[in-house]
């Protein structure tokens, strides 16, 4: 299973959409937060992917602020960070020991804007960037499992 990744687009997807189109076997594609009505926009365009998301600190939305999302026998905590103390904590101490109270296997978080890809044994941390202020994302691969994720330049 093939899982990407987008944060804090900030209103603009075109750079999101582009590279949606460029990857092969897209399973689902996650969003965290800052403007969840861009992922509402990804799932018009991608009507065949399934697209979970968030909301984020610069919006008001009916949308909820975290997510437990089972993909393939593993759990995916997905927020936007700003509950979690992201920007203050350099271990990310909140997110973490959050998501481990969820029994996830990986905290999906945006926010910061910064590109973070953490392996702590079997947990991951994964925050894709900014698609719009750094243009990167993340991938989340699902296969035998065993769960993998990495950041990449669109």
């Amino acid at each position: 299973m093939r899982i990407l990744v987008f944060s804090d687009t900030h209103g603009l997807i075109d750079s999101v959409v582009n590279t949606i189109n460029r990857i092969d076997a897209v399973d689902m594609i996650l969003h965290a937060g800052d403007v969840s009505s861009d992922a509402e926009d990804l799932s018009y365009i991608f009507p065949d992917i399934p697209v979970r998301y968030v909301c984020g600190n610069c919006e008001m939305s009916r949308v909820q602020p975290e997510l437990i999302i089972d993909a393939e026998g593993k759990r995916i905590f997905l927020t936007h960070g700003h509950l979690h103390n992201v920007k203050y904590e350099a271990g990310y101490s909140t997110l973490v020991a959050k998501a481990k109270e969820q029994h996830a296997d990986i905290a999906v978080f945006g926010h910061t804007h910064n590109p973070v890809c953490q392996n702590f044994g079997d947990f991951i941390i994964l925050n894709p960037g900014s698609s719009r202020y750094g243009s990167t994302y993340g991938v989340i691969e699902i296969e035998n499992g065993k769960i993998g994720a990495a950041v990449l330049d669109m």
